[in-house]
């Protein structure tokens, strides 16, 4: 077993590589710090096609990241636990799985079940956050349902069954509310996963707002055609508006700009 230490932030982050020969040990260990690490971080090594592109539906977006996973047989994953405050666990324990059908590399399907266990001991209060959750969470459940169903919409419904509380950090940070206001990591800078645990600690699972639940870049969630349409002509909107501002800022003053003249333009 191999062991790399690594610091950031002022602490010391142990990175355990988990192959056959250790995994019982390391999902034992992890499923006997549910209580105290409610935050779950998963991130695979699984490469996706190009993001979504205007012409691309949601089914069709779902149909690459099923044939890529699917076509995934060795792939490395990430897991980091932490509490609310952003703690890890005891000597900064992280864990690098090598999870495949090769010899010596730890079952992906005994994995993915002990991580659902965990969710499940955490309840209602479990967070699963996750760098590119449709290739990753389609990975996990992959391997809890012994295949990915074969329709977008079943796909998004199961993953609400294995994980109640889902955040993709793409979306966070790329996608508005439909009741507008920016992204919640629009503004993040350097580390989005540390903003994303001060997001954690000012709004708690159950003040979230709902429409990023299970919501993964490219695949929707509970959103039709017409919502996702809606928040990428908002961008666009708010990226017209302001060129207008610093443009009609060159010839008004601010206040005026503001209250008079971008209320009646836009």
């Amino acid at each position: 077993m191999a062991h790399g230490e690594s610091s950031g932030g002022g602490r010391t982050v142990r990175v355990v590589d988990v192959w056959a020969q250790n995994e019982a040990a390391e999902l034992a260990r992890i499923r006997g710090l549910a209580r105290g690490f409610r935050v779950a971080a998963v991130a695979t090594s699984i490469e996706l096609p190009p993001g979504p592109s205007p012409t691309r539906t949601l089914d069709d977006s779902y149909e690459a990241v099923r044939a890529a996973v699917d076509g995934v047989r060795s792939v490395q994953l990430g897991l980091a636990l932490l509490s609310f405050d952003g703690d890890l666990p005891p000597a900064g324990r992280v864990w690098r799985f090598h999870l495949g059908e090769g010899r010596g590399e730890a079952s992906p399907r005994r994995f993915c079940e002990a991580l659902w266990s965990y969710t499940r001991a955490t309840m209602p209060d479990c967070v699963c956050a996750t760098r590119d959750g449709a290739a990753d969470v389609a990975y996990l459940l992959r391997h809890l349902d012994g295949g990915l169903p074969p329709r977008r919409e079943a796909f998004l419904r199961r993953c609400n069954v294995f994980f109640t509380q889902l955040y993709d950090l793409r979306v966070l940070a790329e996608w508005r509310p439909v009741e507008d206001g920016d992204p919640p990591l629009a503004a993040a800078t350097g580390d989005a996963f540390r903003r994303f645990l001060e997001l954690v600690r000012e709004w708690r699972p159950t003040g979230w707002p709902y429409g990023y639940n299970a919501f993964l870049y490219g695949l929707g969630a509970n959103d039709d055609d017409p919502l996702l349409h809606y928040k990428r002509i908002s961008a666009e909107y708010d990226e017209s508006r302001r060129r207008l501002k610093e443009h009609l800022l060159q010839h008004h003053d601010e206040e005026y700009v503001v209250k008079r003249l971008l209320p009646v333009i836009m």
